[in-house]
């Protein structure tokens, strides 16, 4: 089982901390269609779906037969609201639905597996013992994880004791913090780098264990 280690805030070692091998040293080369299929399905359970054209019963007019039925040398038309017509509906047009669609749980956890196991095989995984902020500081935020931890950007998963460290980072763009239980596959691709604390390191550790 791999084994990783355990930071302070200033990224010293304190200890380490043994992964499950089902969840952080899985073949993540051979998952990469589940990580998809994962990741569409979440992007499109953000569509709104709300696009409409108008049909044969909702454009307006063309009620009166436009022309005589015969001598004209034209088609027979009944109504000016014909999808051929200028002014007429929209052929086949979009109606609004629902985009949403679901991926079997065992898909999404393997998905996540995956990509976590990928994470860490490069070394863009880091645990950290805890930010332990006990104020709201930005600006401390900011130094901390740009210049102690050399990171430009990265996605930073934490526990209920981080509040006051997730509120000083909220505004900074490079940086998107979460509690473990709203970690999701779309974030976690978005970054190149992870960085969590030991209380979510564990938490994941054991859920993902199928």
């Amino acid at each position: 089982m791999p084994v990783i280690d355990v930071f302070d805030r200033d990224k010293k070692k304190v200890g380490d901390i043994t992964l499950h091998d089902e969840v952080f040293a899985v073949n993540w080369q051979e998952r990469q269609v589940p990580v998809y299929e994962v990741v569409r399905m979440q992007t499109a359970g953000w569509r709104s779906g709300t696009h409409a054209t108008k049909t044969v019963s909702t454009v307006s007019g063309g009620n009166s037969k436009p022309f005589r039925q015969k001598g004209t040398g034209r088609a027979r038309r009944g109504t000016m609201r014909a999808g051929i017509m200028r002014g007429g509906y929209v052929i086949l047009g979009p109606q609004p639905r629902d985009y949403s669609y679901t991926v079997p749980a065992k898909k999404r956890r393997l998905a996540m597996k995956a990509v976590l196991s990928e994470r860490l095989e490069k070394g863009s995984l880091f645990v950290i013992k805890g930010f332990d902020f006990d104020t709201v500081k930005t600006r401390e935020a900011k130094s901390l994880l740009k210049k102690t931890w050399d990171l430009s950007e990265a996605i930073i998963i934490t526990g209920d004791r981080e509040e006051k460290f997730a509120l000083s980072v909220r505004n900074i763009p490079e940086y998107l913090v979460l509690h473990f239980s709203q970690v999701n596959l779309y974030d976690i691709m978005a970054y190149k780098t992870i960085l969590m604390t030991e209380e979510a390191a564990k938490y994941i550790n054991e859920v993902y264990v199928s």
